[in-house]
C-alpha cells in the first residue's frame, strides 16, 4: 500500500488521521509506504509503535500552497493533467524538485519492485494539500493499480482555498481528474460524501471519519512526566476550585467564520456574570491576531497557552471539565479534535453558526450539547446550562469513532480492490 499523506509527520491534527489508522492494519497483509513531507526542523516526528509493516519516507519540497512558488505550482497542477509529467523530471537534482516529484519517483521504484515480485498494490492519496491526491493518481495510471482518494477537507463543496471564480475553476477541474482514477473515494462527513455521490454518480463514495486512536489515551496513564507538566500549568494559569474550560487547536486559521463563535463566547461570557462566575476558560493552540483581540475584551477569567506537543495537549485535555468547540458555517465541518475531545470522556460544548457535522456527532453520540449564535442573545441561560458541572448524557456511546474499528473498514474496502 502507498500512502500519499503530506502530513503525516507533523503537529498538525490532520496527520492523526491516517497515522491512527494504518497501525492497526495486518502485518501479515500489509506493507504500507507513507511518503510524507520532512517535519520542520524544531519538530519531532511523532512515530508511534505499530504492529503493521509500515515504512516512511519523508521528503523534502514545497507543496501546493502559500509557501509555494507559482512555477512550483504550476508543475504539481500541470501532472493532474499530465500524469507523467513527474515522472519524467525525476532525473533531475532531486533537492530541486517540489515534493510531488520526489515522493512519486520514491514510489515509482517501489511499486515497480513490488508488481514485479508478484504482489497486489494500492495508492491513497488524502488531501489536503492537493499534492497528494495527484500524486495518487498519476502512480494509479501509470501502473494501473487499486485507488483510493480521499478528502479530509472539501475541494470544491465548502473549499477551504482562497475564493475566486478562476481558482473555483480549477479546482473543479483538478477534483475531475483525480477522481478519475478513483475506485474509491472517502470523505470525513456526510454533506461531503452526498455532493460526491451526486457530482459522481458512477463512482463509489463511502464515509471515512476522523477518529480517535484508543492507544494516545490508553498511554498517558504510565506518562508520569507529562502529568507532571500538565498540573504545574494548572497550577499555574488556572484559579482553585474553577471550573475548567479547555478549548485546544485552531478556530479561525482553518475555519474564518468560526470566529464569530468565539465572538460569540466572550460576549455572553461578558454579559453573564453569574455564567462567568468560577469558571476558567484555558486555549492551548494557535489563534489569529483577530481572536487574541477579542480575548483582549474578555472580563472573565481565561488563559492562552500557545501551541503545546500533542502528548501534553492530551493531558492538559484529560484535566478538563469541559471542552470547547467552536465552529462556523460550514456545513460539512467535522474537525479532527472533535474525536479526541470525544476519547476524553468530558463533556463538549460546541458554539457554532450552524447546524453541521460535528454537532451531528454530538447529538448521535451523546457527548455534549450545542448552541447556535443565531439562536437567542448573548447572556441567556443556554450558555449557563451547557456550563453546569451537572450536565451529563448517560447513553454516550463512541465506538464508531475508534480507529481500530475504522482499520477495519479500510481493509474490507482495499481487499475489494485487489481480490476480484
Amino acid at each position: 500500500m502507498f500512502v500519499f499523506a503530506a502530513h503525516h509527520l507533523s503537529s498538525n491534527i490532520a496527520a492523526q488521521r491516517f497515522k491512527g489508522l494504518l497501525k492497526y492494519l495486518d502485518p501479515a497483509k500489509y506493507r504500507v509506504f507513507v511518503f510524507a513531507r520532512e517535519p520542520a526542523a524544531e519538530m519531532t516526528a511523532d512515530t508511534a509503535p505499530s504492529n503493521a509493516d509500515i515504512q516512511l519516507y519523508p521528503l523534502p519540497g514545497h507543496c501546493v500552497g502559500s509557501e509555494s512558488s507559482a512555477a512550483a505550482s504550476l508543475l504539481t497542477l500541470a501532472a493532474a493533467f499530465m500524469r507523467p509529467l513527474p515522472f519524467l523530471l525525476a532525473n533531475g537534482r532531486a533537492g530541486t524538485h517540489p515534493w510531488l516529484v520526489q515522493a512519486l519517483a520514491e514510489a515509482d521504484r517501489l511499486c515497480s519492485e513490488k508488481l514485479a515480485a508478484g504482489e497486489s498494490c494500492v495508492v491513497i492519496g488524502t488531501y489536503s494539500p492537493v499534492d497528494a491526491l495527484i500524486a495518487a493518481a498519476c502512480l494509479a495510471s501509470r501502473h494501473r493499480i487499486g485507488c483510493l482518494q480521499d478528502f479530509r477537507d472539501g475541494l470544491v463543496f465548502e473549499p477551504l482555498g482562497k475564493p475566486g471564480r478562476l481558482r473555483a475553476w480549477m479546482r473543479q477541474l483538478i477534483e475531475q481528474r483525480v477522481v478519475e482514477t478513483a475506485d474509491l473515494i472517502t470523505s470525513v462527513s456526510h454533506p461531503l460524501v452526498d455532493d460526491f455521490r451526486r457530482r459522481y454518480p458512477n463512482k463509489v463514495t463511502a464515509m471515512l471519519p476522523n477518529g480517535y486512536d484508543p492507544a494516545d489515551f490508553a498511554s498517558l496513564g504510565a506518562d508520569f512526566a507529562g502529568d507532571s507538566r500538565a498540573a504545574a500549568i494548572l497550577a499555574r494559569h488556572v484559579p482553585a476550585g474553577a471550573l475548567l474550560i479547555g478549548h485546544f487547536g485552531r478556530i479561525g486559521a482553518s475555519d474564518g467564520s468560526a470566529s464569530k463563535s468565539l465572538d460569540y463566547l466572550v460576549d455572553t461570557l461578558n454579559d453573564s456574570t453569574e455564567t462567568a462566575a468560577n469558571k476558567h476558560v484555558m486555549f492551548v493552540g494557535e489563534l489569529t491576531a483577530s481572536e487574541l483581540a477579542s480575548l483582549e475584551r474578555a472580563r472573565f477569567s481565561f488563559s492562552v497557552l500557545g501551541q503545546v506537543e500533542r502528548a501534553l495537549a492530551l493531558h492538559l485535555m484529560k484535566c478538563c471539565d469541559k471542552l470547547l468547540l467552536l465552529t462556523g458555517s460550514r456545513i460539512s465541518c467535522a474537525t479532527g479534535k472533535l474525536f479526541e475531545y470525544l476519547a476524553t470522556g468530558a463533556d463538549i460544548v460546541c458554539i457554532s453558526g450552524v447546524r453541521n457535522e460535528a454537532t451531528a456527532i454530538l447529538a448521535e453520540t451523546g457527548a455534549g450539547q450545542t448552541l447556535l449564535t443565531g439562536e437567542g442573545s448573548p447572556g441567556g441561560g443556554a450558555l449557563r446550562a451547557a456550563l453546569s458541572p451537572s450536565f451529563a448524557d448517560a447513553h454516550r456511546d463512541i465506538a464508531a469513532y475508534s480507529k481500530v474499528v475504522q482499520a477495519d473498514r479500510l481493509d474490507h474496502w482495499i481487499s475489494k480492490m485487489v481480490q476480484p
